[in-house]
């Protein structure tokens, strides 16, 4: 765990008749005499100062009188140590502290960063402080900053660079005798040339170098000077110090979408400042712990061309047809395929050997939501688990074989895999797993804003930790809501308390996390920033995975104080209105106007300077949310409108053909292209009609190929059906939000309520008929609606009438090899089948 360091005699000593400053960033200094700051930085830099305290000086009246002392031999990440303090300490003090390699006799303080024949000579050892821990150790005229340096050493082959791949594959090959796809093809990502960095580099003294510069007052909320807090002071006393610092979580990686730290070059200043921003934040690539294979790791076996061609069997069945293109074209796999197992098992041994890698993962693709249709996989499945854990059994029984093939040959080497969508629920049939198994339990943290939802997390915590013998279990996280052209975009979304609850909560379980961040710039073409409010959720993050029991509203505090000055109290007023309300800020038009008047007036109280800078991240940020706000004042008066005639429930005779008089009189409506609103090229119309207390929907699709008609399944709560031609009827009621009932040529049904996720365990209890004519398939279809007393079951509705109607879609997915037509009723959408906000009105008259 780490807190500020409680250094005795470190930091301000005020000059008489000299009230001490501050620097904000950008060289702009604020006197503490005119900011509640200054209280906050005394306790933070003056813990246990002593009166008349006799300890010698670091910095003195602006003048070195001390110098940085390093290794004839530093590795990288020591030279960047100790050029990290002689920058913030010329920062703080103006005061030039040169780096050495011995100590200089004539200046009365030395400061040791990272190893040597001199910390070696005191005493004080890097050993013992695995995960990128520290220590910060002092005596009379020396202070050690000493935490693990090694150097990452990358072993060929692996590819320098994008281009470089083909050598590698080549090599590959010839050492493996096999086509197998390798995890270092990306290597190249992780160093930057320019800092000459990795990012697996260990960075101990480093993070030592920043907790002493943090315990002086700096800080680093967002990348860049903008976001640096430094304090301007004259004086710097050598600290009386013995702390030994440990993480609370190993794993603490932060994955910046298109911006790894490859892409820190002289001509990408900003991409830089984001890599020393992940180093000062503390944060610790995932592969020293996990490796270099943490998603799907199973790809590497069949992805490749070669492995297509030879071994068919190696990949899944989906509607009569190999997965060969799944997922941007390295396939599905077959997990009941024993030649797929072999060669996997094979694989991971080499890696083991040839890479030295502590774990690998074994997980299927990307995507991975339908059970293979071969006859070695019949029954398989568990779809009556629901989403979460349809493929459990399948998927876990897969990975669990080869981890017990693996535990005889290496016992010391871990095996991973994540627990994602249908197969993120354990299995029933695994009573214990076998001991190298490691867990990554994929989740979005932002969504514990529902207490139901973070109470089933954390009851699914530690039900893997139940089976799971190495108790080895991480968290794939996603901090992704800046992403553009996605529901979020725009909206500022901060959640600090339950950043903090959940931390609370996994010490002691997780080994760390994993989190994808979306980052982009303007190059890209985005104006606006995408850490504008999401900085603050990295960096509380970062910061409590060293210490979980840190006070987060004291963290907040200082925040407010120090990142946004005199517009303190709008921005705590912004942030606390909008942690309270980010889920509804994308459909609530109240709730976007009230965001806007807060930034107002934290924009008027922040002024011109470097604070106003700050606020008008989140200005730029949100300019998109006064699109939406547009769209939702519109709602939904240009969507088309369908009637319900009554009829008698007597008269339907489901068949699937509409050729009984129930359907006549009912006025038809068609599906236009879902991309253009075009008239679709394969029409399909439908006819709707009010039953008894129930929805009556007439379909017929045309098709010009009914011979090579799409059948993705005939089961029903089969999620194959998505892999072929399929109906979906989309209904939102009014006290509900909404459905989702998709239908097979064959009948087949299955039922989710999208309300929260995908919840396939509900079941809309639909009546369907098919038929399957010469020119045309068609569905008739019976959906009775229920009270709402078993939340599982029916659609949950009244009567729609015209002055509270139901909002609806019916929609036609149609595949043919590799072409997909999508077509709807109402159209064209910028969210697919599931925009919301375009579905059409249904009342009955």
């Amino acid at each position: 765990m780490a807190t500020p360091l409680p250094y005795r005699g470190a930091g301000l000593r005020q000059r008489e008749g000299n009230a001490p400053s501050y620097s904000a960033g950008y060289g702009e200094v604020i006197t503490m005499r005119h900011t509640r700051c200054f209280a906050l930085i005394v306790a933070l830099c003056c813990v246990c100062c002593t009166a008349a305290s006799a300890a010698p000086f670091i910095v003195q009246n602006g003048q070195a009188q001390a110098d940085i002392v390093i290794s004839d031999a530093p590795s990288r990440t020591t030279r960047l140590a100790a050029e990290e303090l002689q920058t913030y300490l010329r920062k703080i003090s103006g005061a030039e502290v040169a780096i050495s390699t011995e100590p200089d006799a004539a200046l009365p303080v030395h400061l040791y960063v990272g190893r040597s024949a001199h910390t070696d000579r005191l005493g004080v050892s890097d050993e013992g402080l695995p995960h990128d821990a520290f220590r910060v150790v002092s005596g009379d005229n020396w202070l050690v900053l000493i935490g693990d340096d090694t150097e990452f050493e990358p072993i060929e082959p692996w590819a320098h660079s994008a281009a470089d791949r083909a050598r590698v594959l080549a090599e590959w090959d010839a050492m493996t005798g096999e086509h197998w796809g390798t995890p270092l093809l990306s290597l190249h990502r992780r160093y930057s040339n320019y800092l000459d960095l990795w990012a697996t580099d260990n960075r101990g003294s480093f993070n030592a170098v920043n907790e002493f510069l943090r315990g002086l007052g700096c800080r680093w909320y967002f990348p860049g000077e903008l976001g640096e807090i430094v304090p301007s002071m004259q004086e710097i006393e050598l600290p009386d110090v013995n702390r030994e610092v440990h993480p609370d979580f190993p794993v603490r990686h932060l994955y910046f979408y298109y911006n790894e730290f490859w892409t820190a070059t002289e001509k990408s200043p900003r991409n830089v400042e984001d890599a020393m921003w992940q180093c000062r934040l503390g944060l610790r690539d995932a592969s020293h712990e996990m490796g270099y294979s943490l998603g799907h790791g199973t790809t590497m076996v069949h992805s490749r061309d070669e492995v297509k061609q030879e071994h068919p069997e190696y990949f899944a069945l989906w509607g009569g047809t190999r997965a060969l293109g799944h997922h941007g074209g390295g396939g599905a796999p077959c997990l009941s395929s024993e030649g797929l197992l072999e060669e996997n098992i094979r694989l991971v041994r080499t890696l083991y050997d040839h890479y030295d890698m502590p774990m690998v993962s074994v997980a299927p693709a990307d995507g991975y939501v339908n059970l293979c249709q071969c006859e070695l996989c019949e029954g398989k499945g568990t779809p009556d688990r629901g989403w979460s854990g349809q493929l459990s059994d399948y998927v876990w029984s897969y990975v669990n074989r080869v981890a017990t093939e693996l535990y005889q040959s290496h016992p010391d080497r871990m095996v991973s895999s994540i627990a994602y969508t249908t197969y993120q629920l354990p299995p029933e049939q695994i009573e214990q797993f076998s001991p190298n198994l490691a867990i990554i339990l994929c989740r979005w943290r932002a969504n514990f804003y529902d207490p139901a939802t973070r109470e089933s997390f954390s009851e699914l915590v530690d039900a893997w930790l139940e089976k799971l013998p190495s108790k080895r279990l991480y968290i794939w996280d996603y901090y992704l809501h800046s992403r553009p052209n996605r529901e979020w975009e725009a909206v500022p979304v901060y959640f600090p308390h339950i950043i903090a609850e959940d931390l609370q909560s996994l010490k002691g379980k997780s080994g760390g996390e994993y989190i994808e961040v979306f980052r982009s710039y303007w190059p890209d073409g985005y104006t606006w920033d995408a850490l504008a409010a999401n900085h603050l959720n990295c960096y509380l993050t970062a910061r409590l995975y060293w210490d979980a029991d840190q006070d987060v509203d004291a963290l907040l505090e200082e925040y407010y104080d120090l990142f946004y000055g005199p517009a303190r109290e709008e921005m705590r007023t912004f942030i606390e209105y909008t942690e309270a309300n980010y889920m509804n800020a994308n459909k609530d038009i109240a709730v976007i106007d009230r965001l806007f008047e807060l930034l107002a007036k934290a924009e008027e109280a922040a002024g011109d300077g470097i604070y106003g800078q700050r606020v008008a991240l989140l200005t730029d940020y949100m300019q998109n949310l006064h699109q939406l706000r547009e769209r939702l004042a519109k709602g939904r008066e240009d969507n088309p409108t369908a009637r319900a005639l009554t009829r008698n429930a007597a008269d339907l005779k489901l068949d699937g053909v509409l050729d009984e008089a129930f359907w006549e009189g009912l006025p038809p409506y068609g599906l236009k292209d879902l991309a253009t609103g075009a008239r679709a090229k394969q029409p399909t119309t439908f006819k709707v009609a009010w039953v008894g207390n129930a929805l009556a929907l007439g379909i017929t699709c045309t098709e010009t190929d009914m011979a090579n008609l799409a059948i993705g399944s005939e089961r029903d709560g089969d999620a194959n059906i998505w892999s072929g031609d399929t109906v979906e009827v989309l209904l939102e009621t009014q006290p509900h939000s909404y459905y989702q009932i998709a239908i097979s040529p064959t009948g087949a049904v299955v039922s989710a309520d999208r309300a929260r996720g995908i919840d396939m365990l509900w079941d809309a209890q639909a009546e369907v008929a098919a038929h399957r004519g010469d020119e045309a398939w068609s569905l008739e279809v019976r959906i009775p609606i229920t009270d709402g007393a078993d939340p599982l079951t029916g659609v949950y509705g009244r009567v729609p009438s015209r002055t509270y109607p139901w909002y609806f879609n019916v929609c036609r997915q149609r595949l043919r090899g590799e072409e997909t037509a999508l077509s709807a009723f109402s159209a064209p959408t910028e969210g697919g089948f599931h925009d919301v906000l375009k579905f059409a009105q249904l009342f009955v008259p």
